[in-house]
Formats: C-alpha cells, sequence, structure tokens
C-alpha cells in the first residue's frame, strides 16, 4: 500500500507540533493534514498523535513510527539533493562533426567550452561521413544540410557561404577582378571531388570550371596555396573567416548578394529530458554562433 501522502503529512505535522503549523509551511489547510493523518492511523489501526488544544503529541506508536520514518525522509532528501548536484553540467559529450568544418569553427570553439563547464569532457570525432547518433550512441552531430530525420532534433547555428578569395599581394601582383568573368583571366585554385574540378557558382548567374596549378579535395589545402600568393579560390566562409579578419585575405565582390548556402546545424536524438552536459554544449555553441557563421 502506498503510504508516502499519509506519512509525509504525519511527519510534517509532528515537526510543526499541530496540524495548522504543518498547513502554513506546506501552503494547504489544516483539515488536508488531519485528514491524511486520519487515513494512516486508520491503515495502521493504531493512533499515532494525541489532538489537543497544545497540539499533537505523538502517541508511544507515533513516536516509534515517526523516528524511523524521519531519518528515512531525511535520507531520501539527502540523495535527492545529492542527485540535483549531479546533474549539473558534467560528464562526457561525444559528438561528430565534418573534418574540415570541424577544424576551422568547431575545434577553436572548444578551449571557450572548457573554460565555461570545465566538468564537461569532449569527445570529438572529425570524419566526413555520416554518423547514426542512435546506434553509434553520439550525443550530438554538427552537420551541413538540411536533411532531414524524425528521430533528431535540429538546431540551426547558420549558413555554409563561400567567397572569392585571394591575398592583397597576390592582387597587387595580378589585378583585382572587377567582375565575376574576370577571374578567367586569373590563376584559380579548383577545389576537387571524385577527381574532377567542381564548377563556381559566379556572383549574378553563371558557372566557372576554375583552371590553374593546383587543385585538391580539401579547403584547408587550398586556404593554405591561397595565403601562400597562388592564386584565387572559392572557400567556405567558416574555412577564412580569420584570414580575411586579420587582413591576410581580400574577400572579391563583397557588394554583390549573397549566395543562399547550406543550413550548418547541431543534432542530437529526441529526449523528453536533454542531459544537462548536452544542454550546455548546444547552448553554447548556438551562442557562439551567432557572431561567427553567417545567418
Amino acid at each position: 500500500m502506498d503510504l508516502s501522502p499519509q506519512l509525509h503529512a504525519f511527519v510534517r505535522s509532528v515537526r510543526a507540533g499541530s496540524f495548522s503549523a504543518a498547513a502554513r509551511e506546506a501552503g494547504t489547510t489544516p483539515s488536508a493534514f488531519s485528514k491524511q493523518v486520519a487515513r494512516l492511523e486508520q491503515k495502521l489501526g493504531v493512533p499515532l498523535v494525541v489532538r489537543s488544544g497544545q497540539g499533537l503529541q505523538p502517541t508511544p506508536e507515533g513516536e516509534a513510527l515517526f523516528a524511523r520514518v524521519q531519518r528515512a525522509f531525511d535520507d531520501i532528501t539527502d540523495a535527492c539533493e545529492e542527485a540535483a548536484r549531479a546533474t549539473g553540467p558534467r560528464g562526457q559529450v561525444r559528438m561528430s562533426a565534418p573534418v574540415e568544418l570541424g577544424h576551422a569553427w568547431l575545434v577553436p570553439r572548444l578551449p571557450a567550452l572548457h573554460r565555461a563547464h570545465p566538468q564537461i569532457a569532449v569527445a570529438l570525432e572529425l570524419a566526413d561521413r555520416f554518423v547514426d547518433l542512435h546506434a553509434e550512441q553520439f550525443d550530438l552531430a554538427l552537420r551541413v544540410g538540411g536533411e532531414g530525420d524524425g528521430r533528431l532534433v535540429q538546431r540551426r547555428l547558420g549558413r555554409l557561404r563561400r567567397c572569392f578569395c585571394a591575398t592583397p599581394t597576390y592582387l597587387k601582383a595580378h589585378g583585382v577582378p572587377r567582375t565575376p568573368e574576370a577571374l578567367a583571366g586569373h590563376r584559380l585554385l579548383a577545389i576537387l571531388r571524385a577527381g574532377r574540378r567542381v564548377a563556381w557558382e559566379l556572383p549574378g548567374g553563371g558557372h566557372l570550371t576554375p583552371q590553374g596549378p593546383v587543385a585538391s579535395d580539401s579547403n584547408e589545402a587550398l586556404r593554405q596555396l591561397v595565403l601562400a600568393g597562388m592564386g584565387i579560390a572559392w572557400l567556405p566562409d567558416v574555412t577564412i573567416a580569420a584570414d580575411l579578419k586579420r587582413g591576410a585575405l581580400r574577400q572579391l565582390f563583397a557588394d554583390t548578394p549573397e549566395e543562399p548556402g547550406l543550413p550548418i546545424q547541431l543534432v542530437f536524438p529526441q529526449s523528453r529530458l536533454l542531459a544537462p552536459r548536452v544542454r550546455a554544449v548546444v547552448d553554447f555553441l548556438v551562442a557562439a554562433a551567432r557572431s561567427t557563421m553567417s545567418p
């Protein structure tokens, strides 16, 4: 039989010394406490308290029950408080991200995440593959693209857009292309996909297959080659954001309309109650993206 409500009313009433005092503490009525204690006495078949004008006095049976139940309730309260402290942001968060986006954006955010939540340990896998969060027991994944999965919650961080860039030194030596069509007269560094050069989407429409001294399947490799002054590249803004900010690279056609780009999202399994460690990482990265990613 479930005696929890009656036992709580009994302990609180004996502690307070009266039904009225216990009711004031609990924000209810004295009759509610009195009825609960009466039900407990009826179920146990013994009187537990003596009601008088001076308040409540436990009977010998009531005194023995109060001593044991009070200790049990105190233990339960201590256990609940300890559990509540343990639900703070602590523990390991297992996370996946694409290699280049992870290196360019996520990894630089981790020191600040650690300072904000020193009890959280991030286990990060950088891989250009689809990670099944449920089957592989990941807490979070950083993804590019808008494909949906009904089992996952999606939090938008920003958009991945590409921009044309070169070093000031290269542009001084070879001239600044004033129109997208003028790119054809420059040394162009191409991205490779399946061994083929990817056509560039030009501002205002049209495409151009870049021809130049080097092509690579790595945006980071192209970034290093652009910084070395080898030519012009079309790179994700998150890859070169720091280089643009410090003036090492210059963005071309900055006054033209931006391409739509692809959504960058955090995804995590649906849960009625998200673990505090995961919630802390999600909230931190969403806030960080507001100032570091294209909306």
